[in-house]
């Protein structure tokens, strides 16, 4: 089997590498030179930690249509929101029968990389899936390098059609053994780990970041007090879980699934995954914790709760103070349940009487220059 990795950041790297370590031919998209110039000089990867090795690689490019040819398997690790971009430039190049995982989906991400394939080639048959989370907890280090601290344990994923799930999993289940299928694609969808954490963690501490005073992100960031704002926002997700009969989202149930840790709190969770420890602080406040998961996730859980008729105003004032923060409309430009026109499918799937609420008014405007 072929695979083409899109995106040379950590997750990518830590894919290519994984990948080629198990001898299975790899191709390696970047869409800017610089970040796979060394990588392409070196012909491969030289990883450290838990996998350990220079792996090579069998195509390093920046050209998309290179990349994707004649593939069997696409893993995309690119910020979610650049999902939208990505799939509308490999659409021309894609062929039947491909399968398509993204890592990870954030939220609605297969959605969004079906809807804009579909409009340059509505015909076409594809596989496509999203993971909750990354399959590695890794960095990526200077010139050609990479270091995993962890292959998680579990990683679960879904097609947005979940009658995909079983062929899909048998694709990938001796490569992957830790990707496990949920077949219920909203459950895994709206259990996006990344929104709960990294906003409002970079938010709460966006002075000493601003400052540039280092610390260790989740070991000192996250301190008790704030984590009781975790505990809130994850209470309003729950709120929205329940309107749906959806199983409840819990981080501490996903730590110890992941990483085998067991604790009661998201403050104690966080304290005891060795693997969070040593990560340290953004080195600048607009990062892709503000600029990914809040319009990624934030954004559309919001939108949803909105939709629901469920208040949500711990998510909107995480929403609103990150877009003053950022200088940027998250609301405008996020993922929205109205955007990817979800509001029929929602109703259907879930047995909701349509909406004879008057409609949602439009959130007051803020200036962004």
């Amino acid at each position: 089997m072929k695979f083409c990795v899109i995106g040379a950041g950590s997750g990518g790297r830590a894919i290519a590498a994984y990948l080629s370590s198990k001898n299975y031919s790899v191709n390696l998209y970047n869409r800017s030179h610089s970040r796979i110039k060394y990588i392409k000089k070196k012909g491969g990867i030289k990883a450290q930690g838990i996998l350990d090795g220079f792996f090579p690689l069998d195509k390093i490019t920046n050209n998309l249509e290179e990349a994707v040819k004649d593939v069997d398997f696409i893993m995309i690790a690119i910020p979610a929101s650049a999902h939208k971009e990505i799939a509308k430039k490999m659409a021309p190049y894609l062929s039947n029968n491909q399968y398509i995982l993204l890592n990870p989906g954030r939220t609605f991400g297969a959605i969004v990389l079906k809807k804009e394939i579909e409009i340059l080639q509505p015909n076409l048959r594809l596989f496509i899936a999203e993971a909750q989370t990354l399959l590695f907890t890794s960095r990526a280090l200077k010139r050609n390098r990479v270091k995993i601290l962890r292959i998680k344990d579990t990683v679960k994923f879904s097609g947005y059609r979940e009658v995909l799930n079983s062929m899909i999993h048998y694709k990938i289940k001796d490569i992957f053994p830790n990707l496990k299928p949920v077949n219920d694609y909203f459950q895994l969808t709206l259990n996006n780990i990344g929104m709960l954490l990294h906003p409002t963690i970079s938010l709460l501490n966006s002075g000493a970041i601003e400052s540039g005073l280092q610390f260790k992100f989740y070991k000192e960031g996250a301190s008790n007090r704030n984590c009781m704002i975790l505990e809130q926002l994850q209470f309003e997700i729950n709120k929205i879980l329940m309107k749906l009969g959806l199983r409840r989202f819990s981080f501490c149930r996903w730590a110890y699934e992941v990483y085998n840790v067991s604790e009661k709190t998201i403050y104690d969770t966080l304290q005891k995954i060795e693997v969070y420890q040593e990560i340290n602080s953004p080195t600048e406040l607009k990062t892709r914790y503000f600029t990914e998961d809040v319009p990624t996730g934030l954004v559309p859980l919001a939108s949803l709760g909105k939709f629901l008729n469920i208040d949500t105003p711990t998510i909107d004032s995480i929403i609103h103070l990150s877009s003053i923060l950022c200088n940027c409309d998250f609301w405008k430009h996020g993922r929205t349940i109205e955007s990817l026109e979800l509001e029929s499918i929602i109703e259907h799937r879930f047995n909701l009487e349509p909406s004879i609420e008057e409609p949602i008014k439009e959130r007051k405007e803020y200036l962004f220059t």
